[in-house]
C-alpha cells in the first residue's frame, strides 16, 4: 500500500513519519510513504515552482506544471493512482472520506497526496490534474504539509495491522455516521473532588452498556447542536 507526499518541504515530514504508531505502520512495512520534492519537475533552472497571480494581488501562485510533470511520472509507476490536493477551496474532509481513501488503498489504489503552499495553487490543479480537493477544517494554514499528515495518519489507522486492537477502531466516534463516542475514565477514581461514574466501578456490563450509550447519544447531540447554530 503506496502513499506518495507531494511537497516543497520533504524534511517537514522525517521526524512525524518514525513517530508513533505511524511510524510503525512504515518501519513494519504495512504501508509505504514516499517524499516526492515538487521542484524536481521544474523545469526553471532556478527549480522555481510558483509565480504572481493574473489579475494581480498578494502573494505567490503555485505552477500547474510542475504539480501535472510529477503525478504524470506517479502514474507511469502506479497501476492505479489517486491523487488528492490539499486546498482551502477542497471539499471538506470526514470519516466517510477518509474510508473511501482507505478503501482505495486496501484495493491496491496508490493515493498521491499533493501539499499547496504559497497564496494558493493554479486553479487547473484542482480542475483537470487531481482526483480530489480536500480542506481538513475552515481555517488557512501556512502550507499543505501538517494536513497531509493528518489526512495519512486518518488513512493509515484504518488499515489491518495499524492497531494494536482491530476493536479499537470499531466503536470510536464518526466510526458510524455522526455518532460521538462514549466518554472514557481511568484511575485514579477520585482526583480533586471530581469523580468517575459510579456505574463505571460497580463491574455490572449491562449497566454500564447502557450508560456509554446515553454517553455516546448526549455527546452527539451536544455536537449536532453546536454545529447548527454555527451553520
Amino acid at each position: 500500500m503506496k502513499v506518495y507526499i507531494l511537497t516543497l518541504f520533504p524534511d517537514f515530514f522525517h521526524g512525524p513519519l518514525q513517530s508513533s504508531l505511524l511510524g510503525k505502520t512504515i518501519k513494519n512495512k504495512i504501508i509505504d510513504v514516499e517524499l516526492i520534492n515538487i521542484r524536481d519537475f521544474s523545469k526553471d533552472k532556478h527549480q522555481g515552482v510558483d509565480d504572481t497571480p493574473y489579475g494581480g494581488g498578494a502573494g505567490m501562485v503555485m505552477q500547474v506544471e510542475p504539480i501535472s510533470l510529477a503525478l504524470q511520472k506517479l502514474k507511469s509507476r502506479s497501476g492505479k493512482l489517486h491523487s488528492i490536493l490539499l486546498s482551502a477551496r477542497g471539499h471538506l474532509l470526514n470519516q466517510e472520506r477518509v474510508v473511501d481513501f482507505s478503501t482505495k488503498l486496501k484495493n491496491d489504489t496508490d493515493l498521491a497526496i499533493v501539499c499547496g503552499h504559497y497564496e494558493g495553487v493554479d486553479e487547473r490543479v484542482a480542475e483537470f490534474v487531481v482526483n480530489d480537493s480536500i480542506r481538513i477544517g475552515n481555517f488557512i494554514l501556512s502550507g499543505g504539509e501538517p494536513a497531509a499528515l493528518l489526512l495519512l495518519d486518518s488513512i493509515s489507522r484504518l488499515l489491518p495491522g495499524f492497531m494494536g486492537n482491530a476493536e479499537s477502531i470499531q466503536y470510536e466516534s464518526f466510526s458510524s455516521s455522526m455518532t460521538i463516542e462514549h466518554a472514557h475514565y481511568t484511575r485514579p477514581a477520585t482526583y480533586n473532588g471530581w469523580n468517575v461514574p459510579k456505574v463505571l466501578l460497580l463491574g455490572n456490563h449491562k449497566d454500564i452498556e447502557v450508560w456509554r450509550k446515553a454517553s455516546s447519544v448526549e455527546a452527539t447531540k451536544n455536537f449536532t447542536d453546536t454545529h447548527e447554530n454555527q451553520a
